[in-house]
């Protein structure tokens, strides 16, 4: 579908950005020599041709593969977003406990235990939040005059790709007895028994938040789960995609894991310190 004059060239992908190197596929076609400067305008028509060439090949998919093709695309695309997210959030998360000794609490309480904030709030100086950080009072609820309106601001990192609200994140850590955020109090890195790769830090999920609020102090209760992602939503894991759930381990890897794992596997994944043994591609 690309005339001869562009063999060899090279265009930016027009779903994911990435370069593609057009071969040389013409007859009596070399590579193209470097432009001199007086020539970059036409360099530049070049490209937007390629660009042009690309945007063509995706209508041709369109049409010759029918609407399943793109839905693909754009399926594998919000998923490598979530797991960039997550990936992110976990690196913040280690970052909080290298400087405090373990992660930070779901909440955060008042002297009568009157929850106050989210983790996701004491998270945002690790997350190049500052500005945003400084401008919440945290001697006072989530949900005060005072803060409310904080709550329009939603980093980009919370942001889930299959999520249209304004203010809510889908991103979620999973609490009780037995993880990595206890009753008692979180945990930190060197608390860890099993093995870090092998241990879900934070994962996506379909939660209907009551106030549509990322600040609200709300997670996942490890008592509730049953293990069988995307099955019940706002209780398990999951509910974005079909396929399967992002989430991201302890040494800081996200992974995109098939709703098919096993229940009590996936139970396991979530302990730090339940001393199964599982095997190496659990996750791969």
């Amino acid at each position: 579908m690309v005339d001869d004059q562009y063999s060899g060239q090279t265009g930016q992908c027009v779903t994911c950005g990435s370069p593609i190197q057009l071969p040389h596929f013409a007859m009596g076609v070399t590579e193209q020599p470097k432009p001199r400067p007086e020539r970059k305008a036409a360099g530049i028509g070049i490209a937007a041709v390629v660009a042009v060439i690309l945007v063509g090949c995706l209508l041709y998919a369109v049409v010759r593969f029918g609407g399943q093709t793109v839905a693909k695309i754009s399926n594998n695309r919000d998923q490598t977003q979530a797991v960039k997210n997550l990936e992110k959030i976990a690196a913040a998360l280690n970052s909080y406990a290298d400087d405090h000794g373990s992660y930070p609490p779901p909440m955060t309480v008042d002297a009568t235990n009157t929850p106050l904030h989210s983790w996701r709030v004491l998270l945002l100086p690790y997350l190049g939040e500052d500005e945003l950080y400084n401008q919440f009072d945290l001697t006072v609820p989530w949900d005060h005059p005072k803060n409310e309106p904080l709550a329009y601001s939603v980093p980009s990192v919370y942001e889930h790709p299959r999520l249209s609200s304004f203010s809510e994140s889908a991103y979620y850590l999973v609490t009780g007895k037995g993880t990595l955020f206890p009753p008692t109090g979180p945990l930190g890195p060197n608390s860890i028994v099993d093995d870090p790769s092998q241990t879900v830090l934070v994962v996506e999920a379909k939660v209907p938040i009551p106030s549509g609020m990322w600040t609200q102090p709300i997670d996942l209760e490890y008592a509730k789960m049953s293990g069988r992602l995307g099955r019940n939503v706002g209780v398990e894991p999951g509910g974005f995609f079909e396929e399967g759930v992002a989430m991201a381990t302890v040494d800081g890897r996200g992974h995109f894991v098939p709703i098919t794992i096993e229940p009590v596997t996936f139970r396991a994944l979530l302990t730090p310190k339940g001393g199964e043994r599982l095997p190496d591609d659990t996750l791969d």
